[in-house]
């Protein structure tokens, strides 16, 4: 079959069929709920492979060591965790690589990452069971561990307007989209 072909062939399977999740751009920025969703139980595991419960005021980033955005974000991420935690709002990076501790220890080393906790999807189903279409994808927890918010793509955490928003959920107030932080730009040399 010659490329013609099999590119018309590929475009009519596709016109066809409907395109998986996986394949949708999704846009990026801070997506805040009507009404708070509850967040499914997930099997998420410490450093030491020991269960976790993801307890709000919280912002959960879900990332990958194979994602460039995702890995580009985390010394945000690690740079936010001493300012915004002992305000009572816990910073998780959870890792879905299917290498767990390892994957996410080796990236933590790799990137001088020292303020993050090492947490992992131990069944892998995070990403679907909390329809995060795209990676990076940060939740943001209230209280009583409800999703109020969620950003989707990387993030400036670190940035003035983050630590705002952050406060804002902590205080209970109510979020509102002008309150994202900045996009962050992916940098290669990570």
């Amino acid at each position: 079959m010659n490329r013609r072909s099999l590119l018309a062939t590929a475009a009519a399977f596709a016109a066809l069929s409907p395109l998986p999740a996986f394949a949708v751009r999704a846009e990026e920025g801070l997506f805040v709920h009507k009404e708070r969703r509850l967040v499914p139980a997930l099997d998420v595991r410490d450093g030491e492979s020991q269960p976790v419960t993801l307890q709000g005021p919280a912002l959960v980033n879900l990332w990958a060591s194979w994602c460039l955005p995702c890995v580009s974000e985390l010394p945000a991420l690690d740079r936010l965790a001493p300012q915004i935690e002992p305000e009572g709002v816990r910073v998780v990076a959870l890792c879905l690589d299917r290498s767990g501790n390892v994957g996410a220890i080796n990236t933590f080393a790799r990137l001088g990452v020292r303020n993050l906790g090492v947490y992992v999807d131990y069944q892998r189903k995070a990403g679907e069971v909390l329809g995060a279409a795209v990676l990076p994808t940060t939740l943001l927890m209230d209280a009583q561990g409800r999703e109020a918010a969620r950003f989707i793509g990387p993030a400036s955490w670190d940035a003035p307007e983050a630590i705002a928003l952050l406060r804002a959920l902590a205080a209970g107030r109510t979020l509102d989209p002008a309150m994202a932080p900045p996009l962050a730009k992916p940098r290669a040399a990570l």
